[in-house]
């Protein structure tokens, strides 16, 4: 998700230098993947309404006026902070999301549902709808090698609770983003290569559906269901519990190589081809950075077993071809590397645009166009990134509709990230220009996007290729409207 220029021009922020603040430490068409509205109309409700949903769920309503409705209301960009839904529901169980569902069906009210509250376009809220809250839904337990994580969990909590016991689920590594919304993208990380997206280690979820009835799914129960929520995006029912396959947790080695601009172009060739001939165990992004008047800049964050850093590092400067002007390297157990990656144990608000692109070849004109992009936008004194990470490995070990997650047989996903110093309607829309210039100059070269990494004028077809008819039949089938 990213979009840059005229005028945007705050310096990138966690996310987009994750290379660099490391180193210095050692939906769509409205509709699309967007969270899909429980009805198709609003008709008014009165407080008495929301307070007979209020002694009706273990949970709580949270109307205007109430002391905490202001908080709950906010997601993460503040690009958001002017839309008032009618009423947050705090759920607090399976059977209160059940209720909330029955109470917006039979009255009208449109809905949608907020996790963790990143998405790209703001699906976790919309002006006079129900927010159905589920960040009280947050347990995190282990039976054997299965997880069971609550449907508002968030990253951080979730890799905590699990570390404690040695195993881990592959995510991304923003502590707050929530794991279900994650899960239903797919779910990109730096542990893709080694074991997989997040969805494809989920083996079984609880959803509540749009008449208000609660399924148990997996692979052979509800199968059709269970393929659309791995990948498929939003709008396909509410997930209150996800169940998933762990992996045991490792001490975590980390490099940080920063090149010449100069060699930019070889750098994310040399990336491409490090990255495919390295073993699973090893993940690496590569950024290219527009940095104002200081021009563009190019990093490279690796990650790898502890004691690997060293080697791993000078076989990524060897398929570059050119040396890095800087250097560094470190180990850590487990849980420090998941505070390392996500820049601590919570997030800071941030005004951003984002974007995506997925690629299927690294070739030196895709390299060409993703470094342009990015010296363009310097030139004209705006800041931003494009982030590219890796989707080899065990990623490509599926095939397109084994899931509905498509791209398993391309080489990378680019993040184009631009941070705001404004949430004004004016710089979101001159940064969804920048974007929207990104895409045209990668043109053919993009197979589409990533359905995490969303953009409201973008098709579903865009994000879910050949897999986007079935997913949106379902989502009329199964996702409360």
């Amino acid at each position: 998700m990213s979009q840059q220029q005229r005028g945007t021009g705050a310096a990138p922020t966690r996310r987009t230098v994750l290379a660099g603040a490391l180193a210095a430490t050692s939906t769509l068409a409205t509709t699309g993947a967007v969270a899909a509205p429980f009805v198709r109309r609003t008709t008014r409700t009165t407080a008495a309404d929301w307070q007979a949903l209020d002694r009706a769920i273990s949970g709580d309503v949270l109307t205007p006026g109430d002391s905490a409705y202001s908080s709950a209301r906010r997601l993460f960009n503040p690009r958001w902070d002017g839309v008032s839904p009618a009423a947050v529901v705090r759920v607090r169980s399976t059977a209160d999301v059940s209720e909330a569902v029955d109470f917006a069906r039979s009255r009208g009210v449109r809905a949608v549902v907020r996790g963790g509250g990143h998405s790209y376009v703001g699906a976790s809220t919309r002006t006079d709808a129900m927010v159905l809250d589920l960040r009280a839904l947050d347990s995190v337990s282990l039976s054997g090698t299965t997880a069971s994580v609550g449907g508002g969990a968030t990253l951080y909590p979730v890799k905590s609770a699990l570390a404690a016991r040695g195993r881990s689920i592959p995510t991304g590594s923003c502590p707050t983003v929530g794991a279900g919304g994650l899960t239903l993208g797919g779910g990109l990380g730096v542990d893709s290569r080694a074991h997989g997206l997040t969805s494809d280690a989920v083996v079984g979820a609880t959803v509540v559906t749009r008449d208000g009835s609660v399924h148990r799914v997996d692979a052979t129960n509800g199968s059709s269901l269970f393929w659309a929520l791995r990948g498929g995006g939003t709008g396909l029912g509410v997930v209150t519990v996800w169940r998933y396959r762990t992996h045991a947790t490792r001490r975590t080695g980390f490099f940080f190589l920063t090149f010449p601009t100069s060699a930019a172009v070889r750098v994310l060739t040399g990336w491409s081809r490090w990255q495919a001939a390295a073993p699973r165990s090893v993940w690496g992004s590569a950024h290219v950075e527009a940095m104002g008047s200081k021009g563009v800049r190019v990093r490279v964050v690796g990650v790898c077993a502890a004691g690997q850093e060293a080697a791993q590092a000078e076989a990524l400067v060897r398929a570059v071809g050119v040396s890095p002007t800087s250097r560094s390297t470190r180990s850590t157990d487990y849980l420090d590397g998941v505070r390392l990656l996500g820049g601590g144990t919570t997030s800071a608000r941030e005004s951003f645009y984002a974007g995506s692109d997925v690629l299927r070849v690294m070739t030196t004109g895709t390299a060409e166009a993703v470094v342009g992009v990015m010296a363009r936008r310097a030139r004209s004194g705006g800041t931003g990134a494009a982030i590219l990470d890796p989707l080899d490995g065990r990623v490509q070990d599926l095939e397109r509709d084994d899931t509905a997650f498509p791209w398993r047989a391309h080489t990378a996903t680019v993040q184009w990230y631009l941070g705001l110093s404004s949430s004004s309607a004016t710089a979101w829309s001159a940064a969804a220009d920048v974007v929207d210039a990104a895409h045209s100059a990668l043109g053919s070269r993009s197979s589409g996007g990533y359905v995490n990494y969303l953009e409201r004028s973008r098709p579903l077809r865009d994000y879910l290729a050949g897999n986007a008819d079935r997913v949106a039949y379902l989502r009329t089938r199964y996702g409360v409207r």
